[in-house]
């Protein structure tokens, strides 16, 4: 627990057991000690946050001394430690929680008292390991032309999204091509169209199963162009006959004037689309029927949870009878999805610019993104959603990033994956869920250039995850996780 200082002024408060030493009272460094209570000499791996706090105990001529500042250092290893500095309770106890960074031997954190030139100081040590990796099966060269954005999996077919290269079609198990999750075979591929971009920018995907019509005969696109935080962005929304999955056609498109399309997620029971529109917020259409060319008459809703200014949306999606977003400036949202009305949420997220989410019936995890005021991105956010509202419950950091740029939720909700990118740390994060609320670390694996989405698929009952390679060398990465759940 951390105690706010109390300023006394000309007055040396006494007791028996603690005291409060005042601010304008010359300090002998000899006088002061701090002793390690616990947290010392912990084992664990990379990565994580340790389970038990640093705690040390302040004395002023063995006497424990209250309302004391005590600074948080990390001295070895590029983890971090919340909080930096912390104050002594009434027994004279500070202490702060460390998240290892990604050396294997030891990392250690130095307590010292703040304001105190040359006092005693003691070190906390654990011993750090290194976690497993999950192997990676196959890696699918992606042509340079940018290279790998997202890729969609559904019945053991692989949707890549390759910029401009348009759509890549794999069949990874269920095309009826021979391809596997170890050795996919391009089944179909489709540059879609430029449009007022110049450029295809093809960034994600969804392969619509109608259940009404029974028919699987649409893959919706989006087109990601440039833009800027907070003000504009660029891109449509296309849509591919995909009926002859060798043979895919372009049919149809969506344009929301002002604003350009990012990621969406499908109601396909109520035969919906929510899609993420940046500075243009959240868009619903209807995509009932067949599809020909224009769709602006499809739009059902669409609205700015920040308001003008102040919305930023990267993601969507439906759970729990609720629509969730992420906005990058304002937050996390829940809102009603008939009416796009907001009903909770909203700027909770004020230190951080946010990124994707995943959402089950009860928690919602969200991601973070790049600087904002030089706080980085490097963050897990962790949301109970049964308590009427959205509560921010926990986070978990992840070393050595600037961004955690996707997550997912395994179908049986036993996984968490991130992929994250930025520095050192880049690569992608499994975690288990035994407890929903504290994610646990149980694999990783690093990639030079960082992985920019994760997918989860089922496939021949084996849990894969399939990695969008950044640039330089751009690839389709596939890994076997089956081993790595609790």
């Amino acid at each position: 627990m951390t105690l706010r200082r109390d300023v006394w002024f000309g007055v040396l408060a006494l007791a028996s057991a603690c005291v409060t030493n005042p601010p304008d009272v010359p300090r002998n460094p000899d006088e002061f000690a701090l002793t390690i209570v616990d947290g010392n000499q912990q084992a664990a791996q990379i990565g994580q946050r340790l389970p038990r706090s640093y705690v040390t105990r302040a004395t002023r001529m063995d006497i424990p001394m209250a309302n004391l500042e005590i600074s948080w250092t990390v001295s070895v290893g590029s983890g971090t430690v919340d909080p930096t500095s912390s104050f002594t309770d009434t027994e004279g106890l500070a202490q702060t929680t460390h998240t290892l960074g990604l050396e294997v031997g030891s990392q250690e954190v130095r307590a010292t008292f703040a304001g105190i030139a040359e006092a005693p100081q003691v070190t906390f040590i654990t011993k750090v390991e290194l976690v497993p990796a999950p192997p990676r099966i196959a890696r699918v060269p992606i042509p340079a032309n940018y290279g790998i954005h997202d890729t969609f999996v559904r019945d053991g077919i692989a949707f890549v999204s390759a910029w401009n290269s348009g759509i890549i079609i794999f069949d990874v198990g269920g095309g009826g091509h021979g391809g596997t999750t170890a050795a996919p075979i391009q089944m179909g591929a489709l540059v879609t169209n430029v449009g007022p971009l110049q450029t295809p920018s093809a960034h994600n995907a969804w392969w619509f199963h109608n259940p009404v019509t029974h028919e699987a005969r649409y893959l919706f696109v989006g087109q990601e162009g440039p833009g800027t935080l907070g003000a504009s962005s660029s891109g449509d929304l296309h849509v591919l006959g995909v009926s002859d999955l060798t043979n895919p056609t372009e049919v149809a498109f969506f344009h929301l004037p002002g604003a350009g399309v990012h990621n969406f997620w499908m109601d396909e029971a109520r035969q919906m689309l929510y899609a993420a529109y940046y500075n243009g917020g959240v868009v619903a259409l209807d995509v009932s029927g067949v599809f020909m060319g224009d769709l602006d008459g499809r739009l059902l809703a669409n609205t700015l949870p920040g308001g003008p200014g102040s919305t930023h949306v990267w993601g969507v999606m439906l759970a729990g009878g609720s629509l969730y977003v992420s906005d990058m400036i304002s937050g996390f949202w829940r809102l009603d999805p008939e009416t796009l009305i907001p009903t909770g949420g909203g700027w909770n997220v004020p230190e951080r610019f946010g990124s994707d989410l995943w959402a089950t019936e009860a928690y919602a995890y969200t991601g973070t993104w790049g600087s904002r005021e030089a706080i980085l991105g490097n963050v897990i956010k962790i949301w109970d959603l049964g308590t009427g509202g959205l509560v921010l419950v926990d986070s978990v950091i992840v070393p050595g990033i600037r961004t955690v740029s996707d997550l997912q939720v395994s179908d049986d909700g036993r996984v968490l994956v991130a992929s994250a990118e930025g520095a050192e740390g880049a690569g992608i994060y499994v975690y288990g869920l035994t407890e929903p609320d504290k994610p646990v670390l149980l694999g990783m694996v690093l990639v030079d250039t960082g992985i920019h989405t994760v997918t989860l698929a089922s496939i021949a009952g084996k849990l894969y995850a399939f990695g969008a390679k950044n640039p330089g060398n751009p690839a389709l990465e596939i890994y076997d996780l089956s081993g790595f759940v609790p």
